[in-house]
């Protein structure tokens, strides 16, 4: 005898609210993998990954028409960037974790980053975003480390730093990824944080169905050679942490005015 596991996939409405469809036993479903269980031996969830940068439900996302929650946005809407004036979204898309799944996977907790965290104004409220999603550090002591007065860290990297932690939120987490022709930067919760970067290792953060959307409008992002251009330098764990270090260590904001 075999016991069957059917995982819904979320899905969201016109308001961009996630709900989980009503199971239909009549319908057909498809064989995605088949999983060794002893008698005792916890059930798992399928693995996910927190590759790709998101932000969560609620973020409200500076547009044209004034500050917008990223839930309510759709392709098209124009967003300012640092760089490039006002681009359109391209493609914006969303998934639920319930707590069962932050539970599991741990590495899946959204990191808070408080009001001022990052120095004064910066952000203006408190920001949630999903562990790799990277904040711009504007800083005399990046400058002096990687010779760039701007670089992006990963969240997860500053949580040594005061206000910047994980958290478990009891209801879970709804993830929304907005991408645009480019890396881009946009302002959330008055800080400038990144778009959906589209190199190998994010793309596997999103679902399948989400990739699929992605290569339709941009099919040169399946190409084995492709390589895409971020728009500021991306530092990697080792190099974040140590700026969070000195940063902690000297007692400066990570957005500074230079």
């Amino acid at each position: 005898m075999h016991s069957v596991l059917v995982f819904p996939e979320p899905r969201f409405d016109e308001t961009g609210n996630s709900y989980l469809p009503e199971f239909n036993a009549e319908k057909s479903f498809s064989l995605l993998e088949i999983a060794s269980q002893d008698r005792h031996a916890d059930a798992t969830l399928p693995q996910l990954t927190t590759k790709a940068p998101c932000f969560t439900q609620g973020t409200m996302i500076l547009t044209t028409a004034g500050p917008r929650a990223i839930e309510t946005l759709r392709a098209g809407d124009l967003i300012p960037t640092r760089d490039h004036g006002a681009r359109h979204i391209r493609w914006i898309g969303g998934r639920y974790l319930d707590p069962r799944q932050l539970d599991l996977q741990p590495n899946l907790r959204p990191i808070l980053i408080r009001a001022d965290a990052l120095g004064p104004g910066t952000p203006q409220q408190d920001l949630i975003v999903s562990p790799q999603h990277r904040i711009l550090v504007i800083s005399k002591i990046a400058r002096r480390m990687f010779d760039e007065d701007e670089i992006l860290v990963a969240a997860k990297h500053l949580t040594t730093l005061p206000g910047i932690e994980a958290i478990h939120p009891e209801n879970g987490v709804s993830y929304w990824h907005m991408l645009f022709d480019k890396h881009e930067l946009v302002f959330s919760n008055g800080s400038w944080t990144e778009s959906l970067f589209t190199g190998p290792q994010a793309l596997q953060g999103v679902t399948e169905s989400a990739r699929r959307e992605i290569f339709t409008l941009f099919p040169e992002l399946a190409q084995l050679d492709y390589r895409p251009c971020p728009v500021r330098r991306l530092l990697n764990g080792h190099e974040g942490r140590k700026l969070a270090e000195r940063h902690l260590k000297n007692g400066k904001p990570l957005a500074d005015k230079i």
